[in-house]
């Protein structure tokens, strides 16, 4: 399983990088037209983990009406171009 949840790391961390601030609701739905079905799962607790890591940034907005989520300074952008 921790090789899943690593790559589910991965997803949302490209998922934001071209998405922008995105609440887990909205990460989930993504990876599912993705076909990661697996993801509705896996999101939260991969989330939580980059967050704890200090690879998420995390804010509440007003229009989404949810805590939405974004790539940290932490987070080196160059290496999620493809």
């Amino acid at each position: 399983m921790a090789k899943g949840i690593e790559k589910t790391k991965q997803l949302i961390l490209l998922l934001l990088h071209d998405m922008g601030p995105s609440s887990t609701e909205e990460l989930i739905a993504e990876a599912e037209t993705l076909g990661i079905a697996e993801c509705r799962d896996r999101v939260p607790g991969a989330i939580a983990d980059l967050n704890g890591e200090r690879m998420l940034t995390k804010q509440l907005s007003k229009e989404k009406k949810a805590i939405v989520w974004d790539l940290s300074d932490k987070v080196d952008r160059s290496k999620l171009d493809f």
